[in-house]
């Protein structure tokens, strides 16, 4: 791969963009978004309609920008809050003159944005069994989590833009309301999302009309020849798309953004992703080439671009490459390498992923891993011989799993044809162990959390024990799926989001929002946490209390009460004298099996209201540190409150056997059931991949774990001490990036703890 250094307009760009902190406007304005529900909400819309016409009007209301030296139009819309809700933040009359507001009105818009959010009930769901309650938390409390409302974790059908526009999905829209006799008993619910679909239709069309008569006006107002030629580029381009189909790579590239600006002006940024990006603009950079339109130099720029457009600190708006195409070939195309390139080239942490599998070539594997050795674990692996099987497995079609995704951090979806639900729920098992041990008490409180399955010293052999685990997984496991059921329902009266499901098959189709089952797929994604914990605690367990008799379980049960103060014996042998997962040893190993199969087909028995399956990730983003929080002691030697293991990572420090022997603990591990995406991040000492010979390892080490069937693998390059350095002297060496928890972040905007958590790592030197 080519290392050559940035053009001097793209260093600007990129000094510009990470001074900005994102492609935001320079001089937002603000109470835009109040303004926009005000204007609309007034007329008597329905709730699919509200959201259609907010956007329109976000479209329509700020002022357009552009910035010097951009080549790429747009800016996101105002963003995703409402100021004036706050009566204690009184606006400044000149913005609100700059949305033609007068000060009387403020009032009456501040009534209408409180009523807006906290005005609906829950009529679709009402009063609820306290029961179904139990054991539910929020952020990282308690044994689980439940959302079931899902917004911002969305690849949607970009592609459709760039072929038709939104001028062309508008005539979409209108052939289909045409055709709904009035005597079709769904017309009412149909005409309700359509009429809403046609606004977002409007919205998009609008987004490149503004940038473009923009454009003209100023460059009738500039003498400088290419600043005339920029902003004429630039109008011509927005003419063009997003309301018609893009022609050149270029225009599919601006129409790209500006679909994504509205995309994101839904339901903000965050895990709204890109897709396969290489797959959508290989066409056009082709068709490029042959009219000798483009060079492949060009290309890297304009890629390098879009990366300064896309950039956050904190950046989850997912891009993956390669992996095969729809009838199973290989789909790394020249796209692949030129994106790849502009990242490399512009040096900053975007989330980008490749797809691999068996047959995928060598030499790719080298170019990734020539990235990774750079620090900051970009790109990270899917394993197509994994996932594919997996998600067919689940209900969606070989054609349509070929071409999977994955969202945010690892979360997977059919691009433009599923609601997946992504993060529906967050599972803990080892806190069902710990219920498991203390007769469905929490030891920290005495709260009777779970059912009564007995105390660890009434047991007299471990399958009890066994027993006793899985009857408080299944007790928080239903409960968890009803109220992400819960949440579904609760979404579809309130949360319809119908400029995502303008961009999903089936919902025009069918007369459908997303959230109403418009979508080909549609299925829950619950996150399973604490594998490696439950794990090495099962397997100490069973061999120091039942099997060899070392520990007693009273004296076991006593030392977890007390957090293992007066128990430091205690502590050490369940540290040392039992195996721990992520050192290639298969009793261990097969319990992180058992407990993750055990979950899934828990999981597979499930259903959504829609007749949704439930699908798992094997993954804890950053909540390994909070529901560490509300845990006590383990019998794996993990004190009360410390941090668990980073999804199908081994508890922090406990891998000390070498890379080959974690890799072969997590090919042990059911990827290939996991539907929803595995996770593990593997750190490694630079001196194991210096030079040209350590690129070479670490590619073959990649390659092997791929066809061994690990699913997914994030690397890090660093040093405990680099690191250490890095928190000591964030001003000089903070910028470090590293990969944290399905993401990657410069290593001083990360929190103290999981600072602390990532400097406990094992970095692997042999």
């Amino acid at each position: 791969m080519n290392d050559s250094p940035l053009p001097e307009r793209l260093k600007q760009l990129r000094t510009q963009i990470m001074a900005r902190k994102g492609s935001f406007p320079t001089n937002p304005t603000p109470y835009a978004r109040d303004v926009a529900l005000w204007r609309v909400f007034s007329n008597s819309l329905s709730t699919v309609q509200v959201r259609g016409a907010l956007l329109k009007d976000l479209v329509a209301l700020p002022p357009v920008e552009f910035p010097p030296l951009w080549s790429l139009a747009g800016e996101h819309l105002p963003g995703h809050y409402f100021g004036l809700r706050d009566p204690n933040r009184p606006p400044e009359p000149a913005h609100l003159a700059e949305l033609g507001i007068d000060p009387g009105q403020v009032e009456t818009i501040r009534q209408c944005v409180t009523g807006y959010i906290n005005g609906y009930p829950y009529q679709a769901v009402g009063q609820i069994d306290p029961d179904t309650q139990r054991g539910r938390g929020s952020w990282g409390q308690n044994v689980y989590m439940s959302m079931g409302w899902m917004e911002n974790h969305s690849v949607r059908d970009y592609a459709r833009v760039l072929r038709l526009g939104f001028g062309g999905l508008r005539e979409q829209v209108e052939e289909r309301l045409g055709h709904i006799a009035i005597t079709d008993p769904n017309r009412v619910q149909s005409e309700n999302f359509l009429l809403a679909a046609r606004d977002i239709c409007d919205a998009g069309i609008l987004l490149g009309k503004r940038y473009a008569e923009t454009a003209r006006r100023l460059a009738d107002t500039v003498t400088d020849p290419t600043e005339k030629a920029r902003l004429l580029h630039m109008a011509e381009t927005c003419e063009q798309v997003p309301a018609r189909g893009a022609r050149t790579l270029f225009e599919a590239t601006q129409a790209l953004w500006l679909a994504h600006i509205l995309t994101c002006g839904e339901d903000g940024i965050n895990a709204n992703s890109i897709g396969r990006l290489d797959q959508l603009l290989q066409p056009y950079y082709e068709a490029d080439l042959q009219a000798g339109r483009t060079t492949r130099q060009a290309a890297v720029e304009l890629m390098a671009e879009l990366a300064c457009k896309l950039y956050l600190e904190y950046d989850v708006q997912a891009i993956v490459l390669g992996g095969v195409d729809r009838t199973g070939k290989s789909a790394i195309n020249e796209m692949t390498g030129i994106i790849l390139e502009a990242t490399r080239t512009v040096d900053f942490i975007r989330d980008l992923s490749v797809r691999v599998n068996r047959e995928t070539p060598p030499a790719f594997y080298e170019t990734c891993a020539s990235m990774i050795v750079r620090g900051g674990g970009i790109p990270f692996l899917f394993n197509d011989d994994c996932f594919i099987p997996a998600l067919v497995d689940h209900g969606i079609v070989l054609e349509d799993a070929r071409d999977y995704a994955p969202i945010g951090c690892i979360e997977l979806t059919i691009p433009g044809k599923a609601n997946p639900h992504a993060v529906s729920g967050w599972f803990h098992a080892t806190k069902c162990l710990e219920l498991a041990l203390f007769n469905g008490k929490d030891p920290r409180t005495g709260e009777q959390l779970g059912p009564e399955t007995g105390l660890l010293t009434d047991f007299t052999n471990f399958d009890q024990l066994w027993d006793a685990y899985q009857r408080q997984v299944e007790c928080f496991a239903e409960r968890m799926v009803y109220n992400c059921n819960l949440g579904e329902l609760r979404q579809r009266e309130r949360g319809p989001l119908p400029c995502w499901s303008l961009l999903t098959d089936d919902c025009v189709a069918r007369g459908r929002d997303i959230t109403d089952g418009g979508a080909i797929y549609n299925y829950h994604s619950i996150c399973f946490l604490g594998t490696a914990n439950t794990a090495d605690s099962l397997c100490a367990i069973q061999q120091l209390v039942f099997d060899q008799k070392k520990l007693s379980a009273a004296t076991l049960l006593d030392a977890l009460r007390a957090n293992f103060e007066g128990h430091e014996p205690v502590r050490q042998l369940l540290l040392n004298g039992a195996p721990k997962y992520g050192n290639d040893q298969a009793d261990v190993d097969q319990f992180a099996g058992r407990i993750t199969n055990h979950f899934i087909d828990l999981m597979d028995g499930m259903r959504s209201p829609l007749g949704g399956r439930y699908v798992v990730h094997l993954f804890t983003f950053l909540l390994n540190i909070d529901f560490g929080k509300s845990l006590g002691a383990t019998p794996d030697g993990r004190r009360a409150g410390e941090p668990v293991a980073y999804s199908l990572s081994a508890h922090q420090g406990r891998d000390l056997e070498g890379l080959t022997a974690m890799i072969n603990s997590l090919a042990r591990m059911p990827h290939k059931r996991a539907a929803g995406a595995s996770a593990a991040i593997i750190d490694v000492d630079p001196s194991f991949v210096a030079g040209e010979a350590g690129v070479t390892l670490l590619a073959k080490v990649l390659q092997s774990a791929i066809s061994m069937g690990v699913g997914q693998l994030q690397m890090n390059v660093t040093t405990a001490e680099r690191l250490e350095q890095a928190r000591q002297d964030p001003e000089h060496y903070g910028n470090i990036p590293v990969r944290v928890a399905g993401y990657s972040q410069m290593f001083k905007l990360i929190s103290r703890e999981l600072q602390d958590h990532i400097i406990a790592r094992s970095k692997h030197k042999t």
